[in-house]
């Protein structure tokens, strides 16, 4: 039997500008949105059961369990401030005055202003029929429900779903472990952001399918080769272009055709490795306008690759050494795929020092995101991530 909990509460202030760049260089705020003192409480858990039983000479692993998740966005007073600009240049966008907050945080009533749930009770098994087959069978029944109000608007909707997945495995020699398998799952609505003239709007639920054929080879006991064929079919969303403000929509399915190469584990007792890439034939079936279909969907790259790395210092026990190198291809950022967002390479490097306080097991982990800094779009509306310092503790007790 094992189960978790979590919660997070997290208090800020926001000040958000979105900006149509015109051809002088020059910048119009559509929108400069002030929230004073937003509250946002993110809380679920899990328990699962698993039991081992044999029926005749086929063994099973059945595993019975719930988990949940819940978030819910409270703001103080009406909620955002949102005001439109005259043309600015980008030196005047660096240095707008700061917004009159108001009173401090908790010194007027907070309402609840939008609400996700997510709920999944799923069965699943894993059987073992001799040394060279087996399978795994599951069935997942997944809820997921949006409450939203206030500025927002009032709407709310809750869907649930019975998503199966299936996979059947071989294994031709010891090393080596080929399977087929199916999975389909719920997804909640995506939310559209606040860069369109409909944000705000959830759209409704949708159920996601996977297909994929693959092999896996153990090179050694500590590192393994893997490698699939498999196609994603899913909704597709995109940005309409527009003016002066645009609406997000959902229209039609994307489908994603792909193969994907990893190699994981360790190349020698102080060295692991995590590495792979992607390639994909991405594309647009079944829209409601005959101009899209056959295009790629927005904000999706047909190539990626990672390679991760951590060296265990010999002469410092305890302390790691670690660095990733990851590439992202180029994408379209319209529908009509007249507008490439260019490709990026980040580079992150960090370390890893763990040792024991007090009979207690000790990590403390430090890590530099984007070590060069580099300019990027992450999609068609959102810079990407700068450079970025992140030092943590944890223990177990």
């Amino acid at each position: 039997l094992r189960s978790a909990f979590f919660y997070q509460d997290t208090r800020m202030r926001v000040n958000q500008i979105s900006l149509n760049q015109q051809v002088d260089r020059t910048f119009i705020p559509v929108r400069i949105s002030n929230s004073p003192w937003e509250k946002h409480e993110n809380y679920g858990g899990y328990i699962y059961l698993d039991t081992r039983f044999s029926t005749f000479a086929v063994d099973h692993k059945l595993t019975l369990g719930y988990s949940s998740t819940l978030y819910d966005y409270f703001v103080r007073g009406n909620g955002p401030v949102s005001r439109s600009g005259t043309s600015l240049s980008l030196d005047e966008l660096k240095n707008l005055p700061e917004p009159d907050w108001g009173a401090s945080f908790g010194n007027e009533p907070l309402s609840s202003v939008w609400v996700d749930r997510y709920d999944n009770v799923l069965i699943g098994d894993a059987i073992t029929f001799n040394d060279q087959w087996s399978t795994m069978v599951g069935l997942n029944y997944a809820t997921t429900a949006n409450k939203r109000g206030g500025f927002y608007g009032d709407s709310s909707y809750e869907k649930s779903a019975l998503t199966p997945s299936v996979s059947l495995l071989y294994k031709p020699i010891e090393e080596v472990t080929t399977y087929v398998s199916y999975m389909e799952a719920l997804e909640k609505g995506t939310i559209v952001g606040n860069t369109y003239a409909n944000r705000g709007t959830v759209f409704p639920p949708l159920v996601s399918k996977q297909y994929e054929v693959g092999l896996k080879y153990d090179i050694s006991p500590n590192l393994l080769l893997s490698t699939a064929l498999f196609r994603i079919e899913k909704a597709n969303q995109y940005s309409d272009l527009a003016t002066p403000i645009p609406s997000y929509v959902q229209d039609g399915l994307q489908v994603h055709n792909g193969v994907e190469l990893v190699l994981t584990g360790k190349v020698t007792d102080n060295l692991t490795i995590m590495g792979g890439g992607t390639l994909m034939d991405i594309g647009v079936e079944k829209s409601n306008n005959p101009a899209l279909e056959g295009k790629k969907p927005t904000n999706a790259a047909s190539r990626m690759g990672k390679i991760y790395a951590e060296y265990a210092l010999p002469w410092v026990p305890g302390l790691s050494l670690t660095g990733g190198i990851y590439y992202t291809g180029e994408r379209y950022a319209d529908a009509a795929n007249t507008d490439k967002i260019p490709s990026y390479t980040l580079y992150d490097i960090g370390a890893r020092y763990t040792t024991r306080v007090l009979d207690k097991a000790l990590t403390v982990r430090l890590n530099v995101i984007n070590l060069t800094d580099k300019d990027y779009w992450q999609n068609d509306y959102t810079f990407g991530t700068p450079r970025t310092v992140a030092f943590s503790v944890s223990t177990m007790f």
